[in-house]
């Protein structure tokens, strides 16, 4: 019976079709700007009640075969008010005039995995970053441009290495053991984020000193995406916004969308860029006034080198002879965009490099995307989207070490009047440390090379379409795959390769991942006549498959000239793969009524996957919100809307924690396997955020300001805990579902645009941010996550507490989570020229700071004098230790980004055959305000953590970035 009724819907659409053809009429139009009275390009217009649709072209200008009688047009682009605009039967022309929509109140906001409401209407606080707010400065990364525009977002760097690496925090800690990134979604495609070190571990042995945490400075991928192909992207921050992705939201989800074609003559666009980068900030070194001051501190060997008269010492400023390098940064990006009502298209080129501020360090990538939209007949989409990614970074060598390679590991015990610089290319060895690290930059490799294919189809079918009923159908297939490789090269004449006994290290690292999408929806909207409201209903599922395999290979004692592993004296290698399965089942219906002033959404997931104890059984993750629209309630306030939501997230359990695990080695020659150590649960689920928010919306005086306010609770539940075992278990501790975790917040965002003329637009925007997380409950005692233990400062899970506590020696000495974090930008345009700055603000989160301890205790920070110092003598007074003093306040005033450009008279481009052409200069991270005292307040040393962030070991040091840009148009 159902499948006759979809025949008949199909033949009754179809020939429905087929009739109106016979008797179509043409009209044709223009949309400009009603401030400025210029086209708008791209603007989508269609008629009401039909699927009959077309999009501006270059000029403005739009063409439509409608039925007789009168119609009705509505005309939409992102940042105008959208209009509805009635056309008499005997028209056949029409002009549209948009008048600016200056916070983007009536953009579409995912709210589904296929559906969207405008922002005005949205009841959920998703914050949209727009391609301009994105681009402002120039960045290498993703995570970058991110900062300080989203309103519940913690995003900051690892280090300061060339290639990036950061985090993206949203709404506090969700997890404790479990994965901490957001899902990034582009195009309808969840794409790999994954974070692969490289196995610098094997030169450093960071790992041998009791944390076998990866410390190797990792670039986790969503790096790989280019910035400049971007045209917004929607964070969904509250788990009623991200209920829709189930059991992988826990942390948010990223939805990117990309620019697409717009219809015209082939458009193509080039932007030049030029810059360099310049070291940020120095720790310094220890002065000395002589040489027995210098002997004291350094021993005799100081007599060979406090050579100047009267016994002076000479000072050698050799953080700067290594970091001071003023590489050149080159950056083309081409696109071209064109085509038709039938046709449309986007391409696009990268090819830029990015210069280190250190001998060797670099950041590389090109990429090509071609995004395709073709309509095929008036019911029936195709969209395709293909992105090849090449990228290759060489970061040097840098976080914790215990060979004495890192850097400010040995800066530490290294004087100011040695001079590490070479001469005539030989590099002198280090006599008071392991290694010279200018030597080290110069010879030392650690190159990853990655290539990467995203590729994603979308056949939408509009099935039926009348004036109040609309039914379509969207499938979407999608492959993510990258290849990685890791070269690590350490050259056996570096002066601390002999020390292990095997002179020479190479370590060969490959990984690939590949992940297969599918995602199908159906859509019924129906408006009744009397248009007194609009259901929206959506049904679907997504299947999702991975494999991401793992393998590394290192091999020692190896002879000068020498790369390849197989040429070493010994190996070793290991081997890991990861087959994951995840499928979901989703259901949503959104009414919106009262003269489109309410809304109410419920939705719910179903979601089973294959690193759940049960891989068969379905989770269930609801959600249901509202919100209601108060228009003009009184004077001045243009509308108020309040809000509140209600939903569930996941987090999945690491691969493989269902298992127990046995792994395979080899000892003296013979092969064999060892009994794991941590005890599997085959009845392990997913973490579960359970997050309720509430808040309002105000627009004042005609758009002149807007302002958002969020409340939130999450308790998190089922956390990933591990506990000890009696050793007669043969087991060391056991994985298991337990606790729970809370987190409160509050965040706003407020706009103002005090100017809106012809000639001069003004927008202001601040954000602020503020968490607090604690343990409700804790089915194991206390314990100590990550960290070097108590006497340098340790993260601690304690129930009653902040998750994010720091204890040491003399108690609490800290919290790395932030008490507020703030943000501050202007965007000015007048006439031609253009002004926009982004200010950064987080007051509070502790650091532990073992770089500055290093320095202290070798008697070698800038501020030491003969008698010592209060820091080192107050952390190792055997009476009363005190721990807090390298506990520091992390506090930071950054100037994120500044752009200043000027668009050159159309007479001076149309010389050259140009369309249009801009000047623009640039800069990122350009002022640094703290009291912080180490390289920079930006620090993870173990990457992406959910609470052991905020750990300063020898990190790579920081950098500002000039710009400047040239950019053209044909």
């Amino acid at each position: 019976m159902a499948q006759r009724i979809w025949l008949i819907l199909l033949v009754l659409s179809v020939t429905v079709g087929i009739g109106a053809a016979a008797q179509q009429r043409p009209i044709m139009g223009k949309v400009v700007s009603a401030t400025t009275a210029a086209p708008i390009a791209g603007a989508s217009v269609t008629v009401v009640g039909t699927p009959i649709g077309a999009v501006t072209n270059d000029r403005g200008e739009f063409s439509l075969s409608v039925p007789p009688g009168a119609v009705t047009l509505l005309v939409r682009e992102v940042g105008y008010r959208s209009r509805q605009v009635p056309v008499a039967a005997d028209a056949s022309t029409a002009t549209v005039s948009l008048e600016q929509d200056v916070f983007n109140l009536e953009a579409v906001v995912v709210t589904g995995q296929a559906t969207g409401v405008s922002q005005q209407n949205l009841a959920n606080a998703v914050t949209t970053v727009p391609t301009e707010q994105l681009n402002r400065a120039p960045v290498q990364t993703i995570e970058g441009a991110l900062q300080g525009k989203i309103p519940g977002a913690l995003i900051q760097m690892n280090s300061g290495a060339p290639g990036g690496g950061g985090q993206i925090n949203l709404r506090g800690v969700t997890t404790i053991n479990g994965g901490v990134d957001p899902l990034i979604v582009v195009d309808g495609l969840v794409i790999a984020n994954d974070a692969i070190a490289s196995n610098m571990n094997a030169v450093t042995a960071a790992a041998a000193g009791g944390n076998a945490s990866n410390q190797d400075n990792s670039v986790n991928r969503i790096a790989d995406l280019n910035p400049n192909d971007i045209q917004s992207i929607e964070v969904l921050k509250g788990a009623s916004a991200a209920a829709i992705y189930g059991s992988q939201a826990a942390n948010g989800v990223l939805v990117i969308t990309t620019r697409r074609g717009r219809p015209g003559a082939p458009r193509f666009s080039v932007t030049q860029r030029f810059g360099t980068s310049a070291l940020s900030n120095t720790l310094g070194f220890r002065r000395f006034s002589g040489l027995a001051e210098a002997t004291a501190a350094f021993g005799p060997n100081a007599a060979s080198f406090c050579t100047l008269s009267g016994g002076g010492c000479p000072v050698f400023d050799n953080e700067r002879a290594l970091y001071g390098e003023h590489q050149l940064t080159v950056e083309t990006n081409a696109t071209v965009t064109g085509g038709n009502d039938q046709t449309t298209y986007f391409l696009s080129g990268l090819v830029k490099k990015d210069g280190g501020i250190a001998q060797n360090t670099d950041y590389q990538k090109q990429s090509i995307r071609a995004n395709l939209d073709q309509l095929l007949g008036s019911r029936f989409k195709l969209s395709v989207n293909l992105n090849a990614i090449h990228s290759l970074s060489n970061r040097g060598i840098s976080n914790n070490d215990n060979t004495g390679t890192s850097t400010y590991l040995v800066y530490p015990t290294t004087p100011s009047f040695v001079d590490l610089r070479s001469v005539n290319g030989v590099y002198p060895r280090n006599p008071f440390a392991p290694s010279n690290p200018l030597a080290t930059f110069a010879e030392l490799k650690n190159a990853e090379d990655v290539w990467r294919i995203l590729g994603t189809t979308t056949a939408k079918v509009d099935v039926v379409t009348t004036s109040t009923q609309h039914l379509v159908f969207n499938l979407t297939g999608g492959l993510d795959f990258f290849s990685q490789r890791n070269d690590v090269l350490s050259p056996a004449d570096l002066q601390f390769e002999p020390q292990d006994g095997q002179p020479g290290t190479v370590v060969l690292g490959k990984a690939t991942d590949l992940r297969l999408n599918l995602v199908g929806s159906v859509v019924h909207t129906y408006t009744p006549a009397s248009n007194a409201f609009q259901a929206t209903t959506s049904a679907g599922f997504q299947y999702e498959n991975r494999d991401l395999n793992l393998t590394n290979v290192v091999g020692r004692t190896i002879a000068l000239g020498l790369q390849n592993v197989s040429q070493a004296a010994s190996i070793t290698s290991n081997q890991a793969e990861q087959p994951v399965k995840n499928a979901g089942l989703y259901a949503q219906e959104e009414l919106l009524t009262a003269s489109q002033r309410l809304l109410l959404t419920a939705g719910i997931r179903a979601d089973r996957s294959s690193v759940n104890g049960d891989p068969s059984k379905y989770y269930l993750f609801p959600k249901a919100a509202a919100s209601y629209r108060f228009v003009q309630p009184i004077g001045g306030l243009d509308e108020l809307k309040v809000r509140a939501a209600w939903g569930q997230t996941g987090n999945p359990p690491l691969y493989g924690v269902r298992f127990i695990l046995d792994s395979t080695g080899a000892l003296g020659g013979q092969v064999g396997q060892f009994r794991a150590l941590t005890l599997g649960l085959d009845s392990i689920t997913p973490e579960r955020n359970t997050e309720i928010e509430g808040g309002f919306d105000a627009t004042f005086g005609n758009q002149f300001a807007t302002l958002g306010v969020t409340l939130y609770q999450k308790n998190v539940t089922d956390l990933l805990l591990l506990q000890s075992v009696a050793p007669s278990t043969g087991y060391r501790q056991r994985i298991f579902n337990g606790g729970k975790l809370r987190n409160r917040g509050i965040e706003a965002a407020l706009a103002v645009s005090p100017v809106r003329t012809p000639d001069v637009n003004w927008v202001l925007r601040s954000t602020f941010y503020m968490n607090r997380s604690k343990i409700l409950e804790l089915p194991v005692p206390a314990f100590n996550t990550a960290g070097f233990g108590l006497s340098l400062g340790a993260f601690r899970i304690e129930k009653g507490k902040s998750a994010t506590q720091i204890v040491g020696l003399d108690g609490v000495d800290g919290d790395a989570n932030p008490d507020f974090q703030m943000s501050f930008s202007s965007d000015l345009n007048y006439k031609r020229f253009s002004f926009g700055f982004l200010w950064d603000w987080k007051h509070g989160g502790d650091i532990i700071n073992l770089t500055q301890l290093l320095f202290d205790a070798f008697g070698n920070s800038p501020d030491q004098v003969p008698a010592g110092n209060t820091r080192i003598s107050a952390w190792a007074d055997p009476v009363n230790p005190q721990t807090k003093v390298y506990i520091q306040n992390a506090s930071y005033l950054k100037l994120r980004e500044l752009n200043v450009g000027y668009d050159l008279p159309p007479d001076i481009p149309r010389h050259f055959g140009m369309r249009t052409a801009r000047i623009s200069f640039g800069g990122r991270n350009l002022l640094r305000f703290t009291s912080y005292k180490g390289l920079d307040p930006e620090v993870s040393n173990f990457g992406n953590q959910a609470i052991a962030r905020n750990i300063d070991v020898a990190p790579f040091p920081p950098s500002r970035s000039f710009f400047f840009s040239i950019d053209v148009g044909f």
